[in-house]
């Protein structure tokens, strides 16, 4: 398991709690109404988690070939 962490310690992200089932699942209307009520936050986790998946693409990428 990996983790990514997306944000930095100067900024902080939407609280996401609402919108995470008891599952663990995203639910896409709470995540959306928290995502809209803090734009800016929502952007810099948007942009951090994409980021952070780019990372792991290319970790993978380069595994992957050796």
């Amino acid at each position: 398991m990996v983790r990514v962490v997306s944000d930095s310690c100067h900024h902080n992200i939407p609280d996401l709690t609402s919108a995470i089932s008891p599952s663990g699942s995203l639910q896409p209307l709470p995540l959306a109404l928290r995502l809209i009520r803090q734009p800016i936050a929502g952007t810099r986790l948007i942009r951090g988690a994409l980021r952070g998946l780019q990372v792991l693409q290319q970790v993978t990428t380069y595994l992957f070939q050796k």
